[in-house]
């Protein structure tokens, strides 16, 4: 799936992909991840290991703030493009490099300072595997800094959704998703049409709309196999806050901080701020923003809210 996109983040990200807009509450948000990276798994002399960037997120908007960080990535398209932008905006003290999903990290023992991982973890094929091999390459006294995408977010109506991609003329694409909360996994069928997306949406239901779970049959896919042109399923498994607690410790390291995030405070800020007192521009965010989440970031949150998590090895 991330080899075929263009941009993961949809051409969305501020400053990688777009001018910093004072007045938009998720560039604010935004600015607060930056320094909930920095403080948590950074510094000016540190050299960071950003797991799974994506379209170089947040290695980019980070990097101005440290020495040195290596991106590492499970999909080729997605190294590139991340290198693309780091040429585009001129940041030369980041880079990108592709691993085989799953494979050992290709970085010595105890290399990095601190580590950032923003929703990747469960995009691996094994994520407490994957934890203890981020363990293995930053060094001791190191910081790992965690947020990822807990299943809990979708309970109460959103566990089983589906998702159609137009693919033009005559191309379309189904997504399923089918979330275990409980046992926090969550099952992924993507299923490729010869059909234009009116006609899959017609086929699986009476009104021209994106079809319920429900729809999605046996009998259903059977009666247009022949327009099928591919069809795959994996599972992910998505821990939770209360899980990756426990893995952590079970890893070895020493300290495991469950905390508020930036993006929450500068979110929190940006609503409390009459218009009128907001900034203007993106270093008056900056000030304003910088030193509350230097505070927040070592807040202890409730584990329950599945909130970031900070290890220390």
């Amino acid at each position: 799936m991330y080899e075929e996109m263009d941009s993961q983040s949809g051409y969305c990200l501020p400053v990688i992909y777009e001018p910093f807009n004072a007045n938009d509450r998720a560039h604010w948000r935004d600015r607060g991840s930056c320094f909930d990276f920095l403080y948590t798994a950074g510094g000016e002399d540190k050299r960071l290991l950003d797991f799974g960037p994506g379209d170089g997120w947040p290695s980019l908007i980070v990097a101005p703030f440290v020495n040195n960080i290596i991106g590492v990535d499970g999909s080729q398209r997605r190294v590139d493009v991340c290198n693309q932008n780091a040429k585009r905006l001129g940041i030369k003290n980041v880079a990108f490099t592709y691993t085989t999903p799953g494979a050992p990290l290709p970085f010595g023992d105890e290399t990095f300072d601190g580590v950032m991982a923003a929703s990747s973890i469960e995009q691996t094929p094994d994520p407490f595997n994957t934890l203890q091999e981020l363990h293995r390459v930053l060094k001791k006294g190191g910081r790992f800094r965690i947020d990822y995408e807990s299943l809990g977010r979708y309970q109460g109506g959103r566990e089983q959704v589906v998702y159609i991609d137009d693919g033009g003329t005559e191309k379309s694409t189904l997504i399923l998703y089918d979330r275990d909360i409980e046992r926090e996994t969550a099952a992924m069928y993507k299923i490729c049409f010869t059909m234009n997306e009116q006609s899959l949406k017609r086929h699986f239901s009476d009104k021209p709309c994106i079809p319920e779970f429900t729809d999605v049959t046996i009998d259903k896919l059977r009666q247009v196999a022949d327009r099928i042109s591919d069809a795959r399923m994996c599972t992910l498994i998505h821990p939770s806050g209360r899980t990756l607690v426990q893995w952590l410790g079970r890893i070895g390291f020493r300290e495991v901080l469950p905390t508020y995030s930036g993006a929450w405070f500068a979110g929190q800020l940006y609503d409390v701020l009459p218009p009128s007192r907001r900034p203007s521009d993106l270093r008056g965010v900056d000030e304003r923003v910088q030193p509350g989440v230097q505070i927040v970031v070592a807040m202890a949150a409730p584990i329950e809210q599945d909130p970031m998590i900070t290890a220390v090895k």
